[in-house]
């Protein structure tokens, strides 16, 4: 977890606020297109997050909505982080919009609880079964290139999240079909296993959903919940599709989903018993 707001958060934090203030000052999004001679759209994707917005389009509107000075220098300021430029910038190349919120949330989370039907976790992975998998589940066949430059995300992903002073509270739910499915074949996935079943408790916990569990809603897909340290950054739920990662912001469906997790994870084996059901897995591959 870093030690300040990604870009990502803040401008969440400065869409919600914005957003908040045009309709405290009783403003439809028409009527401040029509006052800035802006388009609808823009003022749509500034309050939805999809762009980000400058610092002069920030005090525009701030006019508008009749905001104190000492608002005006809060949101600039927000404003200003938005476009600073954060250590997965220099990927823009080969990241997704979506990708690139994904990691500026996961940099901020305190806590996140995840679960996985098919892959291992990507915080987990080792680097063979990244470069085994990544062709392998990418809709248009990558290049070396790419393939090595989305690796070497995933491993600073690891390092930045995991790997600091001050990680999340990590809890993974894997099931045991991902423990099974010999990505880049018996060799790799072996040490994979060896990989998750040391990495137990470190900051990690791991938790095994066994096919003995039967049906569960984590078989419509994997899902991610994300927690915020700050009371004004609400939870998220990213779901993972082979095109990218769409976010579910909705607070009840958040809850919903934490509900679920929880009631899977009292489902899975835990602590010692999770690790001797990866290393049973393991010594059964041939």
């Amino acid at each position: 977890m870093s030690e300040t707001a990604s870009v990502a958060t803040t401008r969440r934090r400065l869409r919600t606020e914005l957003r908040r203030l045009r309709e405290s000052a009783g403003l439809s999004q028409a009527e401040v297109v029509r006052e800035l001679d802006w388009s609808t759209s823009k003022l749509i994707r500034i309050e939805n997050g999809s762009v980000g917005v400058s610092v002069t389009d920030v005090r525009a509107l701030l006019g508008i909505y009749g905001a104190s000075p000492e608002q005006v220098e809060g949101l600039v300021q927000l404003a200003r982080h938005t476009r600073e430029r954060q250590w997965w910038s220099s990927y823009r190349h080969v990241l997704s919009p979506s990708y690139r919120e994904f990691i500026g949330y996961e940099a901020d989370a305190v806590a996140m609880m995840q679960f996985h039907p098919t892959i291992i976790p990507g915080l987990l992975q080792t680097p063979d079964y990244i470069r085994a998998l990544l062709p392998a589940v990418t809709l248009a066949p990558p290049s070396e290139a790419l393939v090595e430059a989305l690796t070497e995300i995933r491993l600073r992903r690891q390092r930045e999240v995991l790997g600091t002073g001050n990680p999340p509270d990590f809890t993974v739910i894997i099931d045991e079909a991902a423990l099974r499915r010999q990505v880049g074949g018996v060799k790799v996935m072996k040490a994979q296993l060896e990989h998750l079943a040391t990495a137990q408790d470190s900051p990690v916990k791991i938790a095994v959903m066994p096919f003995s569990a039967g049906a569960h809603v984590g078989m419509q897909g994997a899902f991610h919940i994300m927690d915020f340290a700050s009371a004004e950054d609400e939870s998220l739920v990213f779901l993972e599709t082979a095109m990218n990662s769409p976010v579910q912001r909705e607070q009840e469906q958040v809850a919903q989903y934490r509900e679920q997790f929880q009631a899977m994870l009292e489902q899975s084996l835990r602590g010692a018993e999770a690790v001797a059901f990866i290393r049973r897995v393991a010594r059964g591959m041939s």
